[in-house]
């Protein structure tokens, strides 16, 4: 009887093993071979530099041929007479950010920073999407992580508190205490005026 159980046991743990190892080959698979964790955007006088911080998720090189960026997607609903609804998103050149060829290779599980440089100012949003033709085909991606530097600008300021925390959760707690704190003594500041 204890044998059966062991070998019951690890008959299952193998079966187990092997879908898992199916279904991570299969999500790798379906996986867009590039993704574009960050982007630093460099303001300066005339213009701006998009730095894309573009990785190769495959073992094998991909080249870029193509970038289009936009700040939004739209997402329409339409329904012509006598037919039915029908749902649709679109990106519109009214919401473009860039839109260059830009021909480079990634290297096979590798990543390479995309410059592109631009004239005159545009607005960065939160979020960009980027439509990319490359050797595979298109590929529509998006990135959250996206820093602006502006270059030959300086800013002069005075600190009265500055104090570094090794916890998140310590430091939005003392940051939240000075908002509520700065808040309480301004509202003592108007009642008193008044």
């Amino acid at each position: 009887m204890e044998f059966k159980v062991v070998v019951d046991t690890l008959a299952s743990l193998a079966a187990l093993i092997a879908i898992m190892s199916v279904m991570g080959g299969w999500y790798d698979s379906r996986r867009k071979p590039l993704s574009i964790p960050r982007v630093v955007v460099h303001k300066k006088d005339k213009g701006l530099t998009f730095i894309l911080v573009t990785r190769n998720r495959k073992s094998y090189p991909v080249a870029t041929k193509r970038i289009d960026c936009f700040s939004q997607k739209y997402f329409e609903v339409e329904q012509r007479v006598g037919g039915k609804p029908m749902y649709a998103e679109r990106l519109s050149s009214r919401n473009s950010v860039f839109m260059v060829k830009q021909e480079s290779e990634v290297p096979a599980k590798g990543n390479i920073d995309l410059r592109i440089e631009i004239l005159g100012e545009k607005k960065i949003p939160a979020q960009l999407i980027f439509t990319i033709e490359t050797s595979h085909g298109y590929h529509e991606l998006r990135c959250n992580d996206i820093t602006v530097v502006e270059i030959g600008r300086a800013e002069v300021y005075s600190v009265d508190f500055k104090k570094e925390y090794n916890s998140r959760i310590a430091a939005k707690a003392v940051y939240y205490w000075k908002r509520v704190s700065e808040l309480t003594i301004r509202r003592v500041r108007r009642l008193g005026r008044g």
